[in-house]
């Protein structure tokens, strides 16, 4: 997907609506900006505050696992359980 958006006072750009609603990016959001070559990428970050609720009815407080095990519980997810 393509768009055109106009640069505006102090670098300011619009992301055109139907990009937002297909990246679910809303007001307040954070988004990471990579330059590569001459090309600028936008990447939607995460936040702690994006994680409110993950946890809740999955583990009890014996079973509580540090924010590094659960990302790395997430990350081998995505990978199909690879290690």
């Amino acid at each position: 997907m393509e768009d055109i958006v106009k640069v505006m006072a102090r670098g300011l750009i619009a992301l055109p609506s139907d990009i937002r609603k297909r990246l679910g990016v809303k007001e307040g959001d954070i988004l990471k900006v990579e330059v590569k070559d001459k090309e600028v990428i936008l990447r939607k970050e995460k936040r702690i505050y994006d994680l409110k609720g993950v946890l809740s009815g999955r583990e009890t407080r014996t079973e509580a696992k540090t924010f590094k095990e659960i990302l790395a519980q997430e990350i081998r997810a995505k990978q199909g359980g690879r290690k």
